[in-house]
Formats: structure tokens, C-alpha cells, sequence
């Protein structure tokens, strides 16, 4: 099988689709998506929040950077990278 596996033919066809039939399709594909997560801004890191922000995003992993910390570059498209500001509350959440 192809390097890009079955995934490549659903991420293209994300592209293409209408915003209703993109968030289905990211959901069969496992693809985080990170545009509603806006309001878990200012939040402290719990599990509770951790779970919430999975579900929100359809992400598959979850990864907590510390304030300062350093993060390795490589993309995952199911996991959500989450920067925590100097006062340990979120920052940002972000797809990759």
C-alpha cells in the first residue's frame, strides 16, 4: 500500500466537501479539528478539560506543553497540542 495509506483520499475529499460533510468526514478519519476551542482559553488543565477538549477537537491524542516548554516538529493530524501560559492556564490549543 501507498506511504499515505487510506487516509490521504479522505483528508483530500475534506478539502473538497461542504463544512457539514467536512466534520463528518474528519470524524470517520480521526482529524483534529481546533476551530471551536477558542473558549477553553484562560482554563487550568484538568482531566475533565482534557476530555472536553478531545471531544471537542476529535483528536485522538492530546499533548500539554508547558509555558517555555519545547515541542518536537513533527505533525500529527489526530493529536492536539495544547500551550499552557506562565500562570499554568491554557493558552492555546492547536491541531497537529
Amino acid at each position: 500500500m501507498h506511504k499515505y495509506g487510506l487516509w490521504m483520499p479522505l483528508a483530500l475529499a475534506a478539502c473538497a466537501a461542504p463544512p457539514s460533510e467536512r466534520l463528518a468526514i474528519n470524524q470517520v478519519a480521526g482529524v483534529c479539528d481546533d476551530r471551536a476551542l477558542g473558549t477553553f482559553v484562560g482554563q487550568l488543565p484538568t482531566e475533565d478539560t482534557s476530555l472536553k477538549l478531545m471531544g471537542f477537537a476529535r483528536a485522538r491524542t492530546l499533548r500539554w506543553v508547558p509555558h517555555g516548554g519545547v515541542v518536537t516538529m513533527d505533525y500529527s493530524p489526530q493529536r492536539l497540542t495544547v500551550q499552557l501560559d506562565a500562570q499554568g492556564r491554557i493558552a492555546s490549543a492547536k491541531c497537529g
